[in-house]
């Protein structure tokens, strides 16, 4: 049978059986490129039993072992399973190769790690290994992008193996470039079989765009068991967040930080990025809940007169339609002037936060900053503002309470702290007089 020929676009991925020079889909140019795909064959079903229903069917528990580190064991969801696929995204530099060597130096299997490197020479993962006093006699390393030597090797001897990274593999059977969508497609996809057929763990390290997002086809991201994001902040911790996990929760955070000898955990972060917090107007505590962890942050914000006619609203840490909400709420029924007025928003520690529970946080902040009046010593506040202007209940407030209290906050406004707030007016009228 003759080999199928499609063209692909190298941009986002679109197939078409004919040439093409703009693509439909994306709208770029001169992006077509010509691959040869092999006929299908006859699937053999003369074993095949037809559908069971689920009760017939078998199970057996996954045989975690543990990556040790036990944060990136918690992200996991436990452990790492044999046979999943994770894929770890992140900025260039922000340690995504010293997390895999670590990773490769630490698993508690009793196999070897192969760890194959497309970007770094053997010298170059030697001088890291030594900077990071690891010894890597268990470490197998292979310096290359070629996937076709794995047909040479006995892939049931190794607990792990880590590609570095999916941008530089490539398949001698696909023509395009490495780096390509058509490349990293494929190589994705030979790669999930390979763990699959085996039940070997493989750790794949991906690129991202200027964007943020992870380069190459949203394809990678639904072939893969674990989807992992590296992020830093300003106060020079690393995030690792869980964006998708078949095998656990998919919201788990883990907290590194970076040191001379490698990436060091942060087993408690509830009160690290309130530390340098002083009563000020504008600066408000609040608490927030990431997975499985409970930590405090600093909610600032700045209220002026515009210098030019017309107002700014700026914010970072948050979303900024998020501001636009409260600041609004607040305008409308709270009776605040507050859209005639420069309204500036900040996350100590360079956090990013997405929890809609600190909406009664940036709420007091914005208001304390209106009056310049810091609010009282002990003071703290969370909860989901309506647009009515009533507060909501936010998740795990239990878990939030008993984090302020433990840490020396005994005013704690929310729906279920010791004063409850029905709505905003409320709450304004108790600051404006001075009952907090």
């Amino acid at each position: 049978m003759k080999k199928k020929q499609v063209y692909v676009c190298n941009s986002c991925g679109y197939e078409s059986p004919a040439w093409f020079g703009k693509c439909p889909m994306c709208g770029e140019w001169n992006t077509a490129v010509r691959i040869s795909v092999e006929p299908t064959t006859s699937v053999e079903t003369k074993n095949f039993e037809g559908p069971r229903t689920l009760t017939d069917i078998q199970t057996s528990e996954h045989i975690r072992f543990s990556s040790g580190m036990k944060e990136i064991d918690r992200v996991l969801g436990g452990g790492i399973v044999p046979g999943s696929v994770v894929l770890i995204s992140g900025e260039p530099g922000i340690g995504k190769s010293t997390l895999m060597l670590q990773t490769a130096a630490r698993v508690t299997d009793n196999k070897p790690v192969l760890y194959i490197s497309g970007e770094e020479s053997e010298s170059q993962l030697k001088l890291r290994a030594e900077r990071l006093e690891i010894t890597g006699e268990h470490i197998k390393v292979m310096t290359t992008g070629d996937l076709s030597f794995l047909t040479t090797l006995d892939i049931q001897e190794f607990s792990l193996i880590i590609f570095d990274s999916l941008q530089t593999l490539k398949l001698p059977g696909v023509s395009s470039l490495p780096g390509s969508v058509v490349q990293v497609r494929e190589c994705a996809n030979y790669i999930v079989s390979l763990a699959k057929g085996n039940g070997i763990p493989v750790f794949i390290v991906g690129h991202v765009t200027k964007g943020g997002q992870i380069a190459g086809p949203k394809l990678v991201e639904h072939l893969v068991d674990t989807v992992l994001y590296f992020e830093a902040s300003k106060t020079g911790y690393r995030f690792l967040r869980t964006t998708k996990n078949r095998f656990g929760p998919s919201d788990e955070i883990a907290v590194l930080e970076m040191s001379s000898k490698g990436l060091e955990e942060i087993s408690d972060l509830s009160t690290i990025f309130v530390e340098d917090y002083i009563p000020a107007p504008g600066n408000v505590i609040t608490a927030v809940v990431e997975g499985s962890k409970t930590f405090l942050v600093e909610i600032q914000s700045l209220v002026s007169k515009p210098l030019y006619g017309t107002p700014r609203k700026l914010s970072n840490g948050v979303s900024f339609d998020r501001v636009l909400l409260i600041a609004a709420v607040l305008t409308r029924r709270a009776g605040i002037p507050l859209d005639s007025l420069d309204i500036y928003v900040n996350v100590a520690g360079g956090l990013q936060l997405s929890d809609p529970g600190v909406d009664l946080a940036i709420a007091a902040s914005i208001v304390s900053a209106f009056f310049d009046k810091p609010l009282p010593e002990g003071f703290a506040a969370f909860g989901e503002i309506g647009l009515d202007g009533s507060i909501r209940s936010a998740m795990f407030s239990d878990r939030r309470i008993d984090r302020l209290k433990n840490s020396g906050f005994s005013t704690i406004h929310s729906p279920e702290g010791e004063i409850t707030v029905r709505d905003i007016g409320e709450f304004l009228k108790r600051l404006r007089g001075g009952d907090t």
